[in-house]
């Protein structure tokens, strides 16, 4: 059976029609690469190269085999290369979960970052609570989560990757639109859209921060989504409170006003994932983006 060493000395021989100009190219001398082609054509059973004293020519058979020998060579470089990306987790996949507002603005920027500096490293996302992405993080199923805690378990780590204010989103004809800056007393009797109970890290932050400053707004409507709810504020529904990143969602008859609270109203997220993983791509991409807070 022939070898890689007498392709790639066919190929050069082929290429060139000149087995000077082919040694030259191969950095090799004329003798052994006449001999490796020889070799090639032993095993083969089949001459490749016609020689003369004035030219060196394919056979028709030659021409088959040549175009093959591109194409088998030019796949081993592409193994080559494939096997040395992986090796660096530079080709790969990785999964990701998350909270929803973390795709409000973050996390759609960390994942244009990645596509620019990791083109061959696919990532898949899961949109999931946060205690099914701690448990998915630990039994291997993700490699990385958002996630509103970091779990006290073994192996697993976390970093900060949010954290921003709540802001108030308000119809731009309400009256309290005039204002640059609004205040929790803001609220008292107003007619407000809060996050339901089953958004319940929202729910109790909001609900217990009105409570201690005494303050009685309207509820109108509960809704575990926050686009639901900036939805409901545009059809003049009412005024809610929503993280600053929300923000970017830009709907025409909503304006966002800074909130001044005496107690810290923060969206907090952290970035979670196991210290044990062995999967190259994703330590490279935790890289890049821790690097990049």
């Amino acid at each position: 059976m022939f070898n890689l060493n007498q392709v790639r000395c066919f190929v050069a021989v082929a290429t060139e029609l000149s087995f000077r100009r082919a040694a030259h190219s191969l950095n090799m001398t004329q003798p052994p690469l006449t001999r490796q082609i020889q070799l090639l054509e032993y095993q083969l059973n089949v001459t490749l190269i016609q020689r003369s004293t004035r030219a060196v020519s394919l056979t028709t058979a030659g021409k088959a085999f040549f175009h093959e020998a591109k194409s088998l060579l030019e796949h081993i470089h592409q193994v080559e290369q494939f096997t040395k990306k992986m090796a660096n987790g530079e080709q790969g996949s990785v999964a990701i979960g998350f909270v929803p507002n973390a795709f409000y603005s973050y996390l759609p920027r960390i994942l244009a970052m990645l596509k620019r500096e990791y083109p061959y490293i696919h990532i898949s996302l899961q949109q999931l609570p946060t205690f099914q992405q701690i448990e998915s993080v630990y039994t291997h199923q993700l490699d990385l989560g958002i996630s509103r805690i970091v779990p006290d378990r073994p192996n697993m780590e976390g970093r900060l990757c949010i954290k921003e204010p709540f802001i108030v989103a308000l119809p731009k004809h309400h009256p309290l639109a005039a204002k640059g800056e609004l205040c929790l007393e803001d609220f008292e009797n107003q007619s407000v859209i809060m996050y339901s109970v089953d958004w319940k890290p929202f729910y109790d932050l909001l609900t217990q921060a009105f409570s201690r400053a005494n303050i009685k707004p309207d509820y109108v409507q509960y809704e575990s989504s926050t686009l639901n709810i900036l939805s409901l504020v545009n059809v003049d529904f009412g005024m809610a409170l929503v993280p600053r990143s929300a923000s970017t969602y830009g709907l025409e008859n909503v304006v966002y006003r800074d909130l001044n609270s005496p107690y810290p109203l923060n969206n907090t997220l952290y970035f979670i994932w196991r210290k044990d993983n062995d999967n190259q791509a994703f330590h490279l991409i935790l890289e890049k983006i821790l690097a990049k807070q």
